[in-house]
């Protein structure tokens, strides 16, 4: 399947999380100077922003409030140093599209299939599409079960569902996985001290064990660490008596 990108910018509207069994996929390399403009264009466009404040993990909100309000708009954006995340609502279609300096990989899912979509516009507007203006889709299914993670990857399996998933939100929102932003709290049990490049993320820790703030497209990576046995979210306390 090609699909063509449109050129009719997105009106208003409300997000709403939408489940079918599969959704379309898609990749393409992001230009470097698309990404310095990113924030820039976002703002000229009116789409509220949500960064994350590496001093204190919290999250600054542009155009909007708080988080609630962010997600109830047509459009969104999170920001999380290399990574973002861009939500596009129109319709019964949901459309999104996250990466880092690099790439992105687009996510849609809704009935039937995405012929025209005039909402894609936005991507062009925002210099996010590629260079030909199509890119290839393919289909696929989420799983009925929690999958297993591949060999050498030390994440629990809940977590590699995440990484996966096309709609990170619902997805955490439904297994209890606190979320900040793009980043999901995780402990990290070891079997030696974390390198430095961990440093940043990282919330509380002892010899054994480290909790770590993390983007969720960087899992995979914690998780093939030499020094890790197994990246899994933290233990929820439940009280006694019931």
């Amino acid at each position: 399947m090609r699909l063509a990108m449109a050129l009719v910018l997105l009106g208003t509207g409300f997000w709403a999380l939408a489940q079918y069994p599969s959704y379309f996929w898609g990749s393409w390399r992001i230009a470097e100077e698309a990404w310095a403009a990113l924030p820039a264009r976002a703002e000229a466009l009116g789409i509220p922003i949500a960064r994350l404040s590496p001093e204190t993990c919290d999250l600054v909100f542009t155009g909007v409030e708080d988080e609630e309000v962010l997600l109830s708009q047509n459009a969104f954006l999170y920001l999380d140093g290399e990574f973002f995340l861009l939500g596009i609502r129109e319709g019964e279609w949901t459309t999104i599209l996250r990466g880092n300096t690099e790439a992105a990989e687009i996510v849609l899912f809704g009935p039937g299939a995405p012929e025209a979509l005039s909402s894609l516009a936005i991507l062009e507007a925002l210099g996010l599409t590629p260079p030909e203006g199509i890119v290839e889709l393919s289909e696929k299914e989420i799983p009925v079960k929690i999958p297993v993670p591949p060999e050498g990857m030390k994440l629990d399996p809940i977590l590699w569902a995440l990484v996966g998933h096309p709609d990170w939100f619902q997805f955490a929102q439904v297994q209890g996985i606190e979320r900040v932003g793009i980043r999901v709290r995780v402990v990290a049990e070891l079997s030696e001290g974390l390198s430095a490049e961990w440093e940043p993320f990282i919330r509380s820790s002892t010899e054994k064990l480290a909790e770590l703030l993390l983007p969720i497209p960087l899992l995979p990576k914690l998780g093939r660490d030499p020094a890790v046995s197994l990246v899994r979210p933290p233990h929820t306390p439940i009280p006694l008596g019931g």
